[in-house]
């Protein structure tokens, strides 16, 4: 009897949500798999939209109109529907499913916001996923990047996660430059769901070679880490040597670019014309993942058919390090963000200023009462100062500066703290000794009279 290999792949948010959708489409007619698909959004008119997922495998938290591309309204929206979210999932989640994929966004609101609330929840049942990610544009807007920043690395440290997927949405314009967008965004789809089920194909498809079996897939995905998917295929007669083909390929697909080295678990198959396969071919194959690998988990399948007309390969790496460009965007949220918010500090402040609009001139109480970037005096200003104490200051010409500073204020009276702010604003004398025998030569000559106590009168 043939074991049946069973999926659950739950979308989260609008992109996930499709993802899911294509899943299902791809899967409905393929043999060897059972394809469970469910969706989970903030936007129910969104979740209207994907009609290959049955209406009772749809379930809407949170508003019901999406969550504003703001990870903390979609990590909320979870929050709050846990029970229900909880409920759901345990409805879906039958004992006989072999893997949990979780499909999203990381640039949207609903799905970086949901996603790490999802994977705790599969956590709790018991059980853990496959995360698959689209990373947003790098000329998307600094939201954007902050959701995928905060989302991705929620999703890292969930125990509940076992690998995370990365596709990079920039490598959609090199890949498919003349394509309307849409139309590249399902190319993607295609591609990823392909995969997953090229792979099935061959753990049921016999080879008098090595090959690859279902448990295996199975177990290919409990090494935590980073994960990718690689998918290359092209015209037979365009090969010569199956291992140069493989390390020239290895990166050039719309999964996150990755080092190898690094992977934990590893499993592959090769199909192509038997011609492809000699004892030195395969030999060489082998010996290119053993340098790459060695001392990794490597489960290699060679599947060669004597009429095939092309040559592809496939498979999972598993247990890698942070790809560089998760790297790259975690170092531009971080300083677009910060930028963001010095940008809107600055607004505030100017919105708190004010257009500097007035129709009558200040007093001279109200101009120097406000708060002045000089230095406040730790001590009373005023203490007797002898004019006969050298301080190296010519009255003749520092004694005009201060009469012309104060001459517009005539009649009105001073602090003495006030009556500083003034001259230091008005004349370029800074010093409290200079300042006060200035003061006081100003009273001697009659400009100045102190109506009491360290308060002055401008005569």
């Amino acid at each position: 009897m043939i074991n049946i290999l069973k999926f659950l792949t739950i979308g989260l948010g609008h992109c996930g949500g499709k993802i899911a959708d294509d899943f299902k489409k791809a899967a409905i007619d393929k043999k060897g798999m059972i394809m469970d698909v469910c969706a989970i959004n903030t936007d129910g008119a969104d979740l209207a939209t994907h009609t290959n997922i049955p209406e009772n495998n749809k379930l809407l938290i949170g508003s019901g109109k999406g969550a504003a591309k703001n990870w903390e309204e979609g990590y909320e929206a979870a929050l709050q529907n846990e029970t229900n979210i909880k409920a759901f999932i345990s409805r879906m989640l039958t004992p006989d499913v072999d893997i949990i994929l979780l499909t999203l966004g990381e640039g949207g609101g609903t799905g970086s916001g949901v996603a790490p609330v999802v994977a705790e929840t599969i956590k709790e049942l018991g059980r853990t996923c496959v995360a698959i990610v689209t990373i947003p544009f790098e000329t998307e807007s600094v939201k954007s990047k902050v959701n995928a920043a905060v989302g991705i690395d929620m999703l890292y440290r969930s125990e509940g996660t076992n690998a995370i997927i990365c596709i990079e949405n920039d490598k959609l314009t090199a890949y498919y430059p003349d394509k309307l967008l849409t139309e590249a965004y399902e190319k993607v789809n295609e591609i990823t769901v392909s995969t997953f089920l090229n792979l099935i194909d061959l753990a049921n498809l016999p080879s008098k070679a090595d090959r690859i079996d279902e448990s295996e897939l199975k177990s290919i995905f409990k090494y935590p880490g980073f994960a990718t998917l690689a998918n290359f295929r092209t015209q037979a007669n365009l090969v010569e040597d199956v291992a140069a083909t493989l390390r020239r390929s290895w990166n050039g697909s719309l999964f996150a670019e990755i080092n190898p080295a690094s992977a934990a678990g590893v499993i592959f198959g090769i199909e192509g014309p038997t011609h492809l396969f000699t004892t030195t071919q395969v030999d060489a194959i082998r010996r290119t993942f053993h340098e790459i690998l060695a001392g990794k988990d490597v489960m290699l399948g060679i599947y060669p058919s004597e009429h095939l007309r092309w040559a592809s390969y496939i498979g999972i790496l598993t247990g890698l390090d942070i790809p560089r460009k998760i790297h790259g965007l975690l170092d531009k949220a971080k300083a677009e963000y910060q930028q963001h918010e010095k940008t809107i500090e600055a607004k505030i402040r100017s919105k708190r200023e004010g257009l500097g609009f007035s129709l009558r001139t200040p007093t001279m109480r109200e101009r120097f009462t406000q708060p002045t970037t000089h230095r406040k005096l730790e001590k009373p200003f005023f203490k007797s100062v002898s004019t006969t104490e050298t301080l190296h200051l010519d009255l003749s010409r520092e004694v005009p500066k201060v009469l012309k500073a104060i001459e517009q204020y005539k009649g009105e009276t001073l602090t003495h703290e006030e009556l500083l702010n003034l001259i230091q604003n008005g004349t370029d004398i800074e010093d409290e000794k200079s300042i006060a025998t200035v003061i006081l030569e100003l009273q001697n000559l009659g400009f100045l009279a102190e109506v009491r106590k360290n308060v002055y009168r401008i005569v």
